[in-house]
């Protein structure tokens, strides 16, 4: 088990150091149950954040530093697209980019150690595992040979309560790879069968790869920023109660 900081429950835990209820909004706005989990652990950090609005969505850079000055963890980078509401995902698929690296033994940035987090929200329950396909342009230029070849990965429902909604991951970069030349691709959400033919399409829509490669270009300029930032981190970051562990 990884543990990585669960960014979208930031807001919460630093609104309420105390916090002992968590309470995740559903992805169709309706309310949902309380987790329920143990009370947070919390201490003084330093937050050193650089946000860039980009055309197709927003890309930030957090660092952490204790109380004392000294690095205590980061890179964290966070991408939403365009119009992203945490409270309102969009429906049924909503796209997030996660990735955590130190900085002083990965000065490059490698795409395909950034995650895709594929985010599945349906009218109905979702199979117990499903299948989500990133399918390129049909059929294929310039002869118009017929074949076709997709890029999937597995999706779950977040569990026996929450049916209708569900995840998946995939590395960017071979998201990238396989979007190579084409802005945007098709995708498709399907229940998988042991029996030919008997495959079943759930949702389906389009997924902005121009986008993505966008927030990977602005990368290297924030952590420039950055850099800049927390030479005085303790003069030029915000003071901040975090919590020393959050499962991601």
């Amino acid at each position: 088990m990884r543990f990585r900081p669960y960014l979208t429950l930031l807001p919460l835990l630093l609104l309420a150091p105390g916090l002992a209820d968590a309470r995740l909004p559903p992805r169709d706005g309706t309310q949902t149950q309380s987790l329920n989990p143990a009370p947070a652990r919390l201490s003084w950090r330093y937050r050193c954040e650089v946000e860039r609005q980009l055309k197709g969505g927003t890309v930030a850079l957090t660092r952490l530093y204790t109380d004392e000055g000294e690095l205590d963890g980061g890179d964290f980078m966070r991408w939403n697209p365009a119009g992203h509401d945490p409270a309102q995902p969009r429906r049924p698929l909503d796209v997030e980019l996660s990735y955590i690296w130190p900085p002083d033994s990965q000065p490059a940035i490698e795409p395909r150690a950034i995650e895709v987090q594929l985010r599945v929200g349906l009218d109905a329950d979702l199979p117990e595992v499903a299948l989500i396909q990133m399918q390129r342009p049909f059929p294929v230029e310039p002869h118009g040979v017929i074949g076709s070849t997709a890029l999937s990965t597995q999706v779950f429902p977040y569990a026996a309560h929450d049916p209708r909604n569900g995840h998946g991951e995939l590395p960017l970069g071979d998201l990238l790879a396989y979007a190579e030349g084409y802005d945007a691709l098709d995708w498709m959400l399907i229940r998988p069968s042991d029996k030919l033919g008997g495959s079943a399409e759930l949702a389906r829509g389009r997924i902005d790869i121009a986008a993505l490669r966008e927030a990977v270009a602005a990368l290297p300029g924030l952590r420039n920023a950055l850099g800049v930032k927390t030479v005085k981190p303790k003069a030029r970051c915000e003071r901040v109660l975090w919590p020393d562990h959050i499962l991601y």
